[in-house]
């Protein structure tokens, strides 16, 4: 059985992020802001697992 890394679960493999990013340049997307929708369930599946980082990521949260 193979386990994942924590932040493996959160990262995006830079071969990903280059696909998006010439995909903005080909239709000149200058103002594109792409969201990751499962990269940011993963972080809420990493959160409800991690209940310190949780409280890390709010105390940030509220800070900013």
């Amino acid at each position: 059985m193979k386990t994942e890394n924590a932040f493996s679960l959160v990262s995006r493999t830079r071969e990903e992020q280059d696909d998006i990013n010439t995909l903005s340049e080909a239709f000149s997307l200058q103002a594109f802001h792409y969201i990751d929708i499962a990269r940011e369930e993963r972080l809420n599946t990493l959160l409800s697992h991690w209940p310190l980082l949780q409280e890390l990521s709010a105390t940030q949260e509220s800070e900013h």
